[in-house]
């Protein structure tokens, strides 16, 4: 993509001015929708966020179906890269899984009402995996099969454990806990999950029944729930 921005004392091109704002509509956008929801945010109030007339919505997204795709895409597209940069900093692999870890805690957190939009969009399974929001998602997973497959050559994680059941443990024991920790938001909560998951992670994934694994999961929600949860 080349680049259009203008160095300083220069005039913006009209190019320059239709991607500014866009990416204004697109801000004010995933700001509305995750503070109302997906039924309570209005394209005229997203407009006003944003600082453009209503219909200029319009100009760059036919309706909020299509607006909303527009922001889950760039939310997916700044998650991939941020992770991979920070797990790119991190020299170890135990440390890019915990970064990981609290790094899609804290970002499942801060968004959690835009993300709950995400299953509405291109319901049905065969749209979805035809759409750019599946390939987004996939692209973002990925940084975290990169590392566990690291973590798996180095010994961490048993070589019988199957990526897709680490992956699965990985985002989703977290999605579960998130809803807890909205309501109890301590740095110390998020730590001591994610030193719980990696716990479970590294060294804990072995052959044993996969009820063993589901009740030390809940093990770790309910320490959470009695600390002020629900």
């Amino acid at each position: 993509m080349p680049n259009t921005k203008s160095k300083p004392g220069e005039i913006k091109t009209r190019r320059e001015k239709v991607a500014d704002r866009e990416i204004a509509i697109l801000k004010a956008a995933a700001s509305v929708f995750n503070e109302k929801g997906y039924a309570k945010a209005s394209m005229a109030e997203i407009a006003r966020k944003a600082g453009v007339a209503d219909g200029t919505v319009y100009l760059y997204f036919k309706n909020k179906d299509d607006l909303i795709r527009g922001v889950l895409a760039r939310f997916y597209a700044r998650l991939t890269e941020t992770a991979q940069q920070g797990v790119d900093k991190r020299a170890d692999t135990k440390s890019k899984l915990k970064f990981l870890a609290r790094h899609h805690m804290r970002q499942v957190m801060d968004s959690w009402r835009l993300l709950e939009i995400a299953p509405m969009i291109d319901r049905s399974s065969a749209q979805y995996k035809q759409s750019d929001l599946y390939r987004l998602n996939r692209e973002y997973v990925a940084v975290f099969d990169r590392v566990a497959k690291s973590a798996i050559s180095e010994g961490l994680i048993s070589a019988e454990a199957e990526l897709w059941v680490l992956r699965d443990m990985f985002f989703g024991a977290m999605e579960y806990s998130a809803r807890t920790m909205l309501f109890v938001r301590r740095d110390d909560d998020i730590n001591s999950f994610v030193d719980n998951l990696l716990g479970l992670l590294i060294g804990g994934i072995t052959p044993s029944p996969e009820a063993d694994i589901l009740s030390r999961l809940e093990a770790v929600a309910d320490r959470l729930e009695g600390r002020g949860g629900v």
